[in-house]
């Protein structure tokens, strides 16, 4: 996928799979509406295992239709991408 210091904004290799660029992106927009909360707090809120939440803001894991759901409501916003905003990032 990226080196996980460019995670989740660098570039992605050439055949990463469509999942990875989504991840990327959703992992991206929760960075950016999640504020000062902790991993903790909104993963607490969301009801969800904050180990299993980091590993998917690492680019570890991919996040299911319910956890992505959840978090949606624990930071009260969209994170899946628009179509347009799933470009393939390669190298």
């Amino acid at each position: 996928m990226a080196p996980a210091e460019e995670w989740p904004a660098g570039r992605l290799v050439a055949d990463a799979p469509p999942y990875a660029v989504v991840t990327a992106a959703i992992v991206s927009r929760y960075q950016q509406v999640v504020g000062d909360r902790s991993l903790r707090s909104v993963a607490r809120q969301a009801g969800i295992d904050a180990t299993s939440l980091g590993r998917m803001l690492a680019g570890e894991t991919v996040p299911d239709v319910h956890t992505l759901a959840v978090l949606e409501d624990a930071v009260a916003s969209d994170l899946w991408p628009p179509r347009r905003d799933r470009r393939q990032r390669s190298t």
